[in-house]
């Protein structure tokens, strides 16, 4: 099916009717699954299934029998920013481990043609088909709503190409349309290339090229592109151009100076590339254009000169609720009491050292409906430092950001990029290239504060070994019309399941409406670890199907407790203990002892406000013996026996 394309606006669509994604600099294709057999095609329609082996057999292993998905294949620079030159890069050096598949989309499902559902609809079935598996490329691309030109704000900032916007009721259409639209950070712009000047340094090597674009049928001349090639993109230009060097210019019309070159190659104008503009002359050439790549997925007909549409009446609604920051100047603080240490904090190894974080607008309001600001959130973590610590120190993390608190726009993310104090964190490159972030003393979390960080998520590994599960999370998350006793039996359930395997867990209020078991164990490779975790929630479920699920499907969920044991895979997450919450009243998810669960009323019993009392009224750490134990992890077969 043709792919549906976004139009080039100036300006991002207000009103509520839009979500925003990020826009990706890679290659648009279309993933057919037909009983595990996948393709990969292009907006030309080619298969390139061979190019990107790792992504198709991602997509073979879905949980479906067949499926047309939409979406773009990248390669992630340091930053963890899409680039199309290192795709390239990559595809020339077989670093295959690489490509990463965006999607965003869902055509059909087993049968089913969604085109017609609204987008957000679309997406919905798209998330819940990718959420029981694993960690991998194909990775699913949120969408924000809300204020869009926050979203456009942030991706400029993180240097990324831009943002496209979608109208949430949109069904899905082949070509441009109005209710898909693109807005840039830069002036990226395709080219068809007419001819080339060879270098004067290189033999058998391109020194400029000449091109341009089509308009009415005519292949318009836009100048040259003279940066942005290595000896070897040079050299390989010329292998691809000098082939196609025929005696006339292919262009309408050619000013008379480049006319006049005797260094001129015209070609064929068959090659299509991508360029970094300055912009445009009045005359209509490109400004200071750099190559970027050569993009064999568009068809050189395709290739028109790019000019935002007009501000249409969807741009012109009315607009959204005002910026947290501007609701902050007419809010009347409310009275609070700050969270207290514990005199009786339990001994720390790693001391909190002196901040040297320097905070900008400290009296930024994070949470408006109880006046909390980003001076509180600081104050609330130096005072459960101690207690923290050793269950976030050296942790991978994933971090909710709300830089306009919890009235603004937040978004969820995994590894470093613009925006976050890097000399206080620490980071290393996984097996994907991309930045995984980690804090080791308080400075490191107060950094993060500094960045809107109001939630922050631990995998069950270490920093340095990715690789390794040390902690188990069972996540008991109700359905509608489950009671906080239910939830609690439930957790009990599966410390019971686990006692049974000899086996001691932990439990902690989620900060949200549910809780989390969490098992310490001395260490296990991922597959091993959520195959147990599925036997757990399995054997659980068959026990009592009336009660519980250990499925994601949302419909199944009703009146039921899902037992979630999806977040044990190497790049998933649970919020860490301790941390707040990005939830109307400030919860924290606070670790309990079993004793105390059943006097607990609810998973967001404790918030930013209440949690220094608590503290201090405690005797020990309720987690206290959580970081010796060092438990085996049985067969999960020795479950299934049971």
């Amino acid at each position: 099916m043709p792919p549906s394309l976004a139009t080039l606006h100036s300006t991002v669509p207000s009103g509520r009717g839009w979500a925003h994604e990020i826009k990706f600099d890679g290659y648009r294709i279309q993933a057919r699954l037909d009983r595990r057999k996948v393709r990969l095609l292009t907006r030309k329609g080619l298969d390139w299934t061979e190019k990107f082996p790792n992504v198709a057999a991602a997509v073979a292993k879905l949980p479906a029998g067949t499926a047309l998905i939409d979406g773009e294949i990248v390669v992630e620079d340091e930053d963890g920013v899409s680039n199309f030159s290192e795709l390239q890069a990559a595809l020339k050096q077989g670093e295959r481990e690489r490509f990463i598949y965006y999607v965003f989309d869902l055509l059909h499902l087993d049968g089913r043609d969604l085109t017609g559902l609204p987008m957000v609809e679309r997406k919905a079935e798209l998330l819940r088909l990718l959420a029981a598996t694993e960690s991998g490329p194909v990775i699913y691309s949120e969408h924000f709503q809300g204020d869009g030109q926050a979203v456009l704000s942030a991706a400029c900032q993180f240097r990324l190409e831009g943002i496209v916007s979608k109208r949430l009721d949109a069904p899905y259409r082949s070509g441009r349309s109005e209710s898909f639209i693109k807005i840039k950070c830069s002036n990226a712009q395709e080219l068809v290339v007419g001819g080339y000047s060879p270098s004067t340094a290189l033999p058998r090597a391109i020194g400029a090229l000449v091109v341009g674009y089509y308009d009415d049928g005519r292949l318009i001349y836009a100048g040259r592109v003279g940066t942005g090639y290595t000896q070897t993109l040079a050299r390989d230009l010329w292998k691809r151009l000098h082939p196609l060097e025929t005696s006339a210019p292919p262009f309408d019309q050619i000013p008379r100076v480049e006319a006049r070159r005797s260094d001129v190659r015209w070609v064929e104008p068959r090659t299509v590339i991508e360029a970094q503009l300055r912009g445009w002359t009045a005359d209509g050439l490109v400004r200071q254009a750099a190559f970027k790549g050569v993009r064999e997925d568009k068809s050189p007909r395709e290739v028109v000169r790019e000019k935002p549409a007009p501000v249409g009446a969807e741009e012109g609604a009315a607009a959204g609720p005002k910026s947290a920051a501007e609701t902050a100047k007419i809010m009347t603080r409310t009275a609070k009491t700050k969270p207290r240490a514990s005199p009786r904090k339990p001994p720390s190894r790693r001391q909190a050292s002196p901040s040297d974080v320097r905070f900008t607008h400290p009296d930024r309001v994070y949470w408006a409906d109880v006046g909390v600001t980003k001076q509180d959130l600081a104050d609330y973590y130096r005072s459960v430092w101690d207690w923290m610590a050793p269950h976030i120190v050296s942790r991978p993390l994933a971090l909710v950001r709300c830089p306009e608190g919890t009235s603004g726009q937040c978004f969820f993310q995994k590894h470093a990029s613009a925006g976050l104090s890097e000399g206080n964190l620490r980071t290393v490159i996984d097996s994907n290239r991309r930045q995984v972030i980690a804090v080791e003393d308080l400075n490191g979390v107060l950094s993060l504060v500094q960045a809107g960080v109001l939630e922050l998520h631990v995998r069950g590994s270490t920093i340095d070994r990715l690789d390794v599960c040390n902690r188990i999370v069972f996540d008991i998350d109700p359905g509608e019309g489950v009671t906080w006793a239910g939830v609690v039996a439930a957790a009990r359930d599966v410390r019971e399941r686990l006692a049974a395997l000899d086996l001691e867990s932990f439990v902690k209020l989620s900060g949200g409406k549910g809780l989390h078991v969490v098992l310490p164990i001395g260490g296990a490779d991922w597959r091993a670890t959520k195959n147990f975790a599925q036997a757990v929630a399995l054997a659980i479920t068959a026990d009592a199907p009336a009660r519980y699920v250990a499925k994601i499907t949302k419909s199944l969920r009703r009146g039921k407790i899902f037992i979630d044991y999806l977040r044990n895979s190497l790049e998933q997450t649970s919020v860490a203990a301790y941390s707040t919450r990005a939830r109307p009243g400030a919860a924290v998810s606070a670790p309990v002892t079993w004793e105390e669960l059943g006097r607990t009323k609810g998973g967001n019993q404790y918030t930013m406000l209440s949690l220094g009392k608590r503290l201090s009224g405690l005797k020990q750490d309720p987690w206290k013996d959580i970081g010796r134990l060092k438990q085996n992890l049985p067969d999960a077969r020795t479950l299934r026996r049971r």
